[in-house]
Parts: structure tokens; sequence; C-alpha cells
């Protein structure tokens, strides 16, 4: 299985349902874009947006390119054949509608919220950065999905490649199994949750 790359600048990313948390800002009449930092400063709001499934923030990641896969309620073990599952993490709740997507987003992007950019973007948002030999690469700021409408249970696979590469890069992914639910019963926290394990 093939896999975009997620840029992690400001040290995670985040799986978003941009509809479901677009209403919930008009929900609350935010007109703040900078998302990250008002819910730093109201940890209501962020409890709510998780708890229906609007984001889920993946964070305190080292600054890397990881690779992304969703599957649909099993495990896909053809992703065994190069990489190891080094942790897992569970349950989240993600709600997606009927734009039947959800986006990956590095934690930056969301200091500059705004669903209508995302919807100019098409299926990715891609910037550039440069090795140190001055070679060009292209990275992947925000990646859209496509999967189908629903509330999810979602459990995450924190994966670590078998050979890693020489330059020490891109070795680390996650998979993202979602699991279909009536209604979201999760209470955890994603804020309080340890994604650094993957390192350990």
């Amino acid at each position: 299985m093939d896999a975009k790359k997620i840029s992690t600048l400001g040290y995670g990313f985040v799986i978003v349902s941009p509809t479901i948390f677009e209403h919930c800002r008009k929900d609350r009449n935010i007109t703040d874009r900078r998302m990250i930092s008002y819910f730093s400063k109201d940890n209501n709001a962020f409890y709510d947006f998780i708890s229906k499934g609007a984001f889920i923030p993946i964070h305190h990641l080292i600054y890397d390119r990881y690779s992304l896969y969703f599957s649909l309620s099993q495990f896909e073990k053809s992703l065994l054949d190069t990489w190891n599952v080094k942790t897992t993490w569970e349950s989240f709740n993600l709600h997606i509608d009927s734009s039947n997507s959800v986006w990956a987003m590095e934690i930056e992007e969301m200091e500059k919220w705004s669903i209508r950019n995302l919807n100019k973007y098409g299926d990715c948002l891609k910037g550039v950065y440069y090795d140190i030999y001055e070679n060009e690469y292209t990275e992947f700021k925000a990646i859209k999905y496509n999967l189908p409408e629903g509330k999810y249970d979602v459990k995450i696979y924190g994966l670590v490649r078998k050979v890693k590469t020489n330059n020490d890069r891109e070795n680390y992914g996650f998979l993202i199994e979602l699991s279909e639910t009536e209604s979201f019963t999760s209470t955890t926290d994603s804020s309080e949750t340890n994604f650094s394990r993957l390192f350990d």
C-alpha cells in the first residue's frame, strides 16, 4: 500500500472532519482562526470538539514525515510486509458527514483554519523542503481522504518501518482504523494521550 506522507510542523497533525469542525465553531460562535491557540485557552471547547468527533489531534511527535493509512473495521495485514506495529491507542471519536471525507493536517495549519481554503486545495496542500544538498522535495501539509459517512470509533496503530531509510526520515507511520458505531461513547482525551510512545 502506498501512502502520502504528512508533515508534522508543530510536532503533530490532526485528523479533522471539516464540516463537523465548522459546525462546532459556529455553535460556539468562534471567529478566531487560530484554533490551537483558542483550545489552549478554552479546554471545554477542546473537549466538546473531540467528543463530537470533529477532530483527533495526534501530537508530541518528532518533526518528520509520517505515512498514513486508513482502514475500515479490520487491520490491513499487508502493512506487516513493511511495518512493525509499535503501539496502539484507542478509542477516539470521528464523525464523517455527507462530504464522505476527512483531512489529515499538520498542526500548524490549524492556526489558520479556513474550511474555504480546504475546498480550494483539491485533495492536498503541498509544501517544499530542501535537504542538506539543496535537493528539492515535496511534502504534504494537508491530505484529503475519501471515507464513507458515519460515526466511527477509532483505533490508532503506531508503525515503525522494518527497514529504516538511510537518512533516518520517514521511518514512522500510523494506521487509522475506523469501526462504525451508532453513537459516541468514548471519553478518551487525546490531549492526555502519549503518542510519543511510538519512539520508545
